[in-house]
């Protein structure tokens, strides 16, 4: 029988701290903290894998936050499966609203990914992607242009 890890992961700017929870016995597997680099994040699955001798089945998730969608795409990209989680969707234990450091916001992580009980945010396609872009280079010109406009009245205003 394929065993099946979650691996919750508080990521930051300058670090992740991951949590490899078995849903099942409910047991912590591993922890780390490291730096925010996804290799370390692979090095990590690796080993885990290798613990159980490939005969392990390995979700991976991260609430919604200031990475955006970037470590989805590399982790993905890679073959891992993960999601990004809606973090007004998990169910947070009162201890954890009590304690809250990186190690046990993991562990959170970890077991919602276990029970499913979260929401996964949508991850737009390049499509979706091109057209934010467009919207926001429309709103930089009109705010551009809206600033010329000023600068040009001011001028006129001072001469009269």
């Amino acid at each position: 029988m394929k065993s099946i890890l979650s691996v919750g992961m508080d990521v930051h700017k300058n670090s992740f701290s991951l949590c490899a929870y078995d849903g099942y016995t409910g047991e912590i597997v591993s922890e780390s903290t490291f730096a925010s680099d996804v290799k370390l994040v692979i090095k990590f699955i690796e080993a885990l894998k290798s613990r159980y001798e490939n005969d392990v089945e390995i979700k991976c998730g991260y609430e919604a936050g200031c990475l955006g969608y970037s470590l989805y795409k590399l982790l993905t990209a890679r073959g891992v499966d993960c999601v990004i989680l809606a973090p007004t969707t998990m169910q947070v234990s009162a201890k954890n609203k009590m304690v809250k450091n990186d190690r046990m916001d993991a562990l959170n992580i970890a077991k919602n990914l276990a029970s499913g009980s979260y929401k996964t945010v949508y991850i737009p396609d390049e499509e979706d992607v091109e057209i934010k872009e467009y919207i926001r280079m429309i709103h930089d010109f009109k705010k551009e242009l809206k600033r010329v406009k000023q600068e040009i009245c001011a001028f006129v205003l001072r001469h009269g």
